[in-house]
């Protein structure tokens, strides 16, 4: 049986790698499809003519995969369509749209069987170990869709599930727990796949141009035995791999975490992503992190940088409140004093299906954007707001960065010169430019270049100034860069 498994973004599709994976273990002939840069996808997959037509796409790619799949289906009514990942996880109920076949809720293991039998309908897994999570299909995606093979950032992890129940957020423990039970949640989604595993995927990585590992961990020191498992791993990893690495954690793992794992860790880390979310107390507890506050996230900033790590700041911003601009500024202040002059990363808050501040913000008659593309580059934020809030909303999101950074570079001054905004580029950052920035307007193109700008500060922050240059201007050609 020949399977189609669908690509969409920029980055790697991981979770279809696995999939890949575990077709070829049970013999079916997989072939990658790319709906980001291949304008003639769809003759392309109806000229290949699969059996199986297969999806895992993040919630802002849903739309476009489902598009996809009405057209696939128009030229192939008898294929089989299936959907997987975590948008399907969390939404069970796209089964009854017409042309979805399957939806698999949870990984991958022990459905694919089920499948090939012929069942239809939901089929939820049933997680058993780590090292379920063999060796992925990196390499048949890379042969079928060369671009991602020059990607150069890589994606990998140790660990599939996270054990924060944060209520923006579709992978949280909430949900984890809710489906498949706490000692599942536990045993599967917070343990790791061997350091063997993980060494033998990385050997395949190693095979092509490469910059940089994204852990997608969502804290690089939770779960069983972690300061045991990360010091096997830096050992083998700085021995066979040695990839510099970007990992992502909490205040409260920063600060419970050993002196040698934090010296340990630091020989493969570059850059470590800081998760802020929220300054105000209410506004955290509105996230479920009401175990987090502005003190303790500043010990942790100021441990992670007194070990040589760069920190990476990160924040949400258009909460279903009354006064979602103040609340933001409150956010983009409190960041300010954890980290000046550091680099953050401010997103519109987008709200992911039957997560629990889905539910927050229904009660408090909040509205879904139905302008809102998923995409957090946009600044536009998954709630409806009135038009001047939405702005200013968007603006702190596009300029946050530069605020905190405190300096404006080429690349920034560039974006401002080209939007008319040389104000924000010649005077001091006070209330005055706070003013002119939350109310300004510019075009696309500008747009375009101020994230631009934001990740290019996200590159040099994370490979140094030469090395990131060097990267950042391959970023540029190859790279739909969405704003």
């Amino acid at each position: 049986m020949k399977h189609a498994l669908v690509c969409f973004g920029n980055e790697e599709n991981y979770g279809l790698f696995f999939v890949g994976s575990e077709l070829k273990n049970f013999g079916q002939e997989i072939k990658f499809f790319d709906a980001e840069n291949d304008k003639n996808v769809l003759a392309n997959i109806g000229e290949w003519n699969p059996d199986y037509v297969c999806f895992s796409p993040m919630t802002t790619f849903f739309p476009q995969a489902y598009s996809i799949l009405k057209s696939i289906k128009e030229k192939i009514p008898e294929v089989v369509s299936v959907f997987g990942g975590h948008h399907a996880t969390a939404s069970p109920e796209m089964i009854e749209l017409e042309n979805v076949d399957v939806v698999v809720r949870g990984p991958v293991k022990g459905t694919i069987e089920k499948i090939l039998n012929g069942e239809k309908g939901v089929i939820t897994s049933s997680p058993g170990q780590p090292e379920d999570l063999q060796i992925p299909a990196r390499e048949e995606c890379y042969e079928d869709i060369p671009r991602m093979k020059e990607r150069y950032r890589k994606i990998m992890l140790s660990m599939a599930g996270c054990p924060y129940a944060c209520t923006y957020c579709s992978s949280s423990s909430l949900h984890r727990t809710e489906l498949f039970g706490s000692k599942i949640q536990k045993d599967y989604f917070l343990s790791r796949r061997s350091v063997d595993t993980v060494i033998r995927e990385a050997r395949i990585v190693k095979k092509y141009p490469t910059e940089e590992i994204e852990w997608v961990d969502d804290d690089v020191f939770a779960g069983k035995n972690g300061e045991e498992w990360l010091t096997e791993f830096v050992e083998a990893w700085k021995k066979e791999i040695n990839f510099p690495m970007y990992v992502s954690t909490t205040s409260v793992s920063t600060l419970r975490a050993s002196e040698e794992i934090l010296k340990t860790l630091k020989r493969t880390v570059n850059c470590v992503g800081l998760g802020v979310q929220a300054i105000r107390p209410d506004s955290l507890r509105m996230f479920n992190r009401q175990w987090d506050n502005e003190e303790q996230l500043k010990m942790a900033y100021t441990r992670l940088k007194n070990f040589g790590y760069n920190v990476n700041l990160q924040a949400i911003v258009g909460l279903p409140l009354e006064d979602p601009v103040e609340d933001a500024l409150d956010t983009l202040e409190g960041l300010k004093r954890i980290g000046p002059g550091s680099i953050v990363s401010i997103y519109p808050l987008q709200i992911y299906p039957h997560t629990h501040i889905n539910q927050i913000a229904r009660e408090k008659g909040f509205n879904v954007n139905e302008n809102c593309s998923g995409d957090t580059n946009s600044g536009i934020g998954g709630l409806s707001f009135q038009k001047d809030i939405q702005k200013k909303l968007r603006n702190i999101c596009k300029f946050g960065t530069l605020y905190v950074k405190g300096a404006v570079d080429e690349a920034w001054g560039n974006a401002l010169i080209r939007g008319g905004l040389d104000y924000l580029a010649n005077e001091k950052m006070d209330g005055k430019w706070m003013e002119y920035m939350l109310n300004c307007d510019f075009d696309d193109e500008t747009s375009k270049m101020l994230s631009m700008a934001r990740y290019h500060d996200c590159v040099i922050d994370r490979l140094g100034k030469v090395k990131g240059d060097q990267v950042f201007d391959k970023i540029t050609k190859t790279t739909n860069i969405r704003y």
